[in-house]
């Protein structure tokens, strides 16, 4: 069987928004609430995913270390300096997640995006953004979710809402980035 290429997958979003969570629960389906992560500097998780065409596709997520919300935000708007400079130079996509509970992790998101949008190199990239329900119970959850999916297609972004706690509801973003960076071949006029 042939291997394709191996697909770079950045997962990025502000301290605490359950990156880590989302990809363990994704990938090895062992979280269960009282599941304790220290803060991530660097991770690198490699899954076989499905994609929607039933092809099982090599993805590389590389799990980053949480952005504090005070790093994105100057007296003059956003700064530049969020994700590392190497990450934007080997991405072939993104997965933004942020809390649908924390409106402030969302606005970490706009400016990550401005920052790949400026650094990608005209780079096609595939981006998702996940709104990650942590809580059961949300204060904020309506105004951050409408404002996230208004937010997604200014931009022509999918959005997904899912919870890290139940596998299930992540399977849908992970299969159509999977699917976004591998598309099928396109066919050519040799036999």
């Amino acid at each position: 069987m042939k291997m394709g290429k191996t697909s770079k997958v950045v997962v990025c979003g502000m301290k605490g928004v359950g990156k880590t969570t989302i990809l363990e629960q994704v990938i090895y389906g062992n979280v269960i609430p009282s599941t304790e992560f220290h803060p991530t500097i660097e991770d690198i998780y490699v899954a076989n995913i499905e994609s929607d065409r039933g092809t099982r596709e090599k993805v590389r997520f590389y799990d980053t270390a949480g952005i504090q919300h005070f790093q994105t935000t100057t007296a003059n708007g956003t700064t530049g300096q969020q994700l590392p400079r190497h990450y934007l130079s080997l991405a072939d996509g993104y997965i933004l997640v942020y809390d649908t509970d924390k409106p402030d992790s969302l606005d970490v998101l706009v400016a990550l995006k401005k920052d790949i949008d400026k650094n990608k190199d005209k780079k096609e990239v595939v981006i998702v953004v996940i709104g990650n329900k942590c809580k059961e119970t949300e204060t904020n959850f309506e105004s951050t979710l409408s404002k996230a999916a208004n937010w997604c297609s200014r931009e022509k972004i999918r959005h997904f809402t899912a919870s890290a706690m139940q596998r299930p509801s992540l399977y849908e973003a992970f299969v159509y980035i999977t699917s976004k960076l591998n598309p099928p071949p396109s066919k050519s006029g040799f036999p």
